[in-house]
């Protein structure tokens, strides 16, 4: 397995070649380069697997690399690094083949586990690696028959449960009648910017959904349904779901990713699970879900039968779901989570509480706070988290405690975000483990992976003090500390501290302190 870093920062390159366990991930070969041209050479001369490159870099930059080398067919997985959560590098990355697009600062660990799924994909033998899009013809003669069998299917026509099993096991699924399996319907609603050419956006969306059910451990095959819809047919490969309650968890994630990365609405239907021999029950409750949502709802649906007569369950008010969200993203979480807290009440008393009932609270809310996170642009990792926490919630206490603790995760008004406070800390860290260096902003941005000009505000914004004038400032202190409690010479002090020019420190400890550094000393 070959790997080729590409970053113009040697300092970067040097803390991924250390800071990865590269013997874990089974990688036999680092290569590196500092720019594209040096990439190039590399990619022509030799084979690569997987391409690690930062997007922003003097002259060519890592799109233009990729777009390069998929102009000359090379299929190697591409992981992007960058400081700039911006939107048209994400489109671009996407329709690249981009496998995945990590914003800094980002842990080792992290970047880590995406290398780790990278080099999956690259083993990945699997039959079926078809790039779905309306009116798409199959790679192979049993995809598209597996398409064809689907697209009558989400028509309102029965599917032959032997066909289906017979064209299962020839894509190298072999399913039995009782196997586990639930459908997912896809519908995009509307595009809030300039919408995205067909193939684009159902790649990138089947991308998404495919990649998190692959993760969960799940078996998924995608077909189309019409211009602004596609399915994902979702089994158990061992016959059973470990967990039938976390099932929507891969989903959750699919649609927080989508949401940031695509400028539209969609909506997801969610059938039951159920016995592959019972999915032709499925495809009007589907269809029924689908047409019912007449005020064009964006989120995710479950819909069951119930007494004959279709019931979404989607129990609160949107009106209601909308302001607990809109509470959120103002910082008002104590609020929505007294009101919530207190709706659970309410379905104790009426009697109406169940885990039917605690499972679809938990969707309707979440999807309430996803939606605020992704207005106040907030990093999703502790999100997940606590949304999996309730996804595996059998109880109303167990409910209760994962409601408390996805609030949490929004800061109050006036209140800094964890995120933020965590990097001023990491700031500050670096600062100090580096007092003895000719320390810049820049230095500081580029050892945690951030843009200066955004790591300056922020800092500023969250302390009142400019991170420049921070180490001037805690430079200065410590050569207070060694002049005061040192006999060191003062040229050596300045030494210390980063400073080369003696003549160039004197006057800056002058404007800072307000008095000459052989004062200072004489001041004992």
């Amino acid at each position: 397995m070959t790997v080729l870093l590409v970053d113009d920062q040697i300092r970067i390159l040097s803390g991924l070649i250390s800071g990865l366990d590269w013997d874990a991930l089974e990688v036999s070969s680092i290569r590196t380069a500092t720019n594209a041209a040096q990439a190039k050479i590399i990619l022509q001369e030799e084979h690569v697997d997987i391409l690690l490159c930062d997007i922003e870099m003097p002259g060519e930059n890592g799109l233009s690399l990729l777009r390069w080398a998929r102009n000359r067919n090379m299929d190697f997985v591409c992981v992007f690094l960058t400081s700039h959560a911006d939107f048209l590098y994400a489109k671009e990355a996407i329709q690249l083949n981009c496998f995945d697009y990590i914003l800094q600062p980002a842990r080792y660990d992290e970047i880590q586990a995406t290398v780790a799924r990278a080099i999956a994909r690259v083993k990945d033998t699997s039959a079926v690696k078809e790039l779905l899009h309306y009116g798409a013809i199959a790679k192979s003669q049993e995809a598209a028959l597996f398409q064809n069998l689907f697209s009558d299917w989400s028509a309102g026509k029965e599917l032959s449960i032997s066909a289906l099993q017979s064209v299962l096991q020839k894509l190298g699924r072999d399913l039995r009648p009782e196997s586990q399996c639930f459908v997912i319907w896809g519908h995009l609603l509307r595009w809030h910017a300039e919408p995205w050419p067909t193939q684009d956006w159902v790649y990138a969306l089947n991308n998404m959904v495919n990649e998190v059910y692959e993760d969960a451990q799940c078996g998924i095959l995608p077909f189309s349904i019409d211009r602004t819809s596609l399915g994902w047919f979702i089994y158990a490969p061992q016959g059973d779901f470990p967990d039938t309650n976390t099932l929507l968890a891969p989903l959750n994630k699919a649609y927080l990713a989508i949401s940031q990365h695509m400028p539209c609405d969609l909506a997801f239907y969610v059938s039951p699970v159920i016995p592959l021999k019972e999915i032709n029950s499925q495809s009007a409750l589907l269809l029924d879900a689908k047409q019912n949502n007449v005020l064009r709802e964006s989120g995710i649906f479950c819909p069951t039968q119930h007494r004959d007569k279709l019931h979404m369950e989607k129990f609160l008010d949107t009106t209601q779901l909308r302001r607990w969200g809109l509470l959120l993203s103002q910082g008002l979480g104590p609020t929505v989570l007294e009101e919530a807290l207190a709706y659970l009440d309410t379905l104790v008393e009426t009697g109406e509480i169940d885990q039917r009932a605690l499972r679809n609270f938990w969707i309707q809310f979440q999807q309430a706070a996803l939606n605020a996170a992704l207005a106040k642009e907030m990093d999703s990792h502790d999100l997940l988290q606590a949304i999996e926490q309730g996804d595996k919630a059998g109880s109303l206490q167990e409910i209760q405690a994962a409601l408390r603790t996805l609030v949490e995760c929004f800061p109050q008004a006036g209140q800094p975000s964890d995120n933020e406070k965590k990097l001023v800390e990491q700031i500050r860290g670096y600062v100090e483990d580096n007092l003895d260096q000719s320390l810049t902003v820049n230095d500081v941005a580029t050892a945690l992976f951030m843009n200066g000009d955004y790591l300056s505000r922020l800092f500023k914004s969250e302390t009142g003090t400019s991170l420049k004038e921070y180490i001037l400032q805690r430079k200065m202190e410590a050569a207070r500390l060694l002049l005061t409690t040192t006999q060191l010479p003062v040229s050596v002090i300045a030494s210390r501290l980063g400073y080369d020019n003696f003549s160039y420190f004197s006057q800056v400890y002058r404007r800072c302190m307000g008095i000459s550094p052989s004062d200072e000393r004489k001041k004992k």
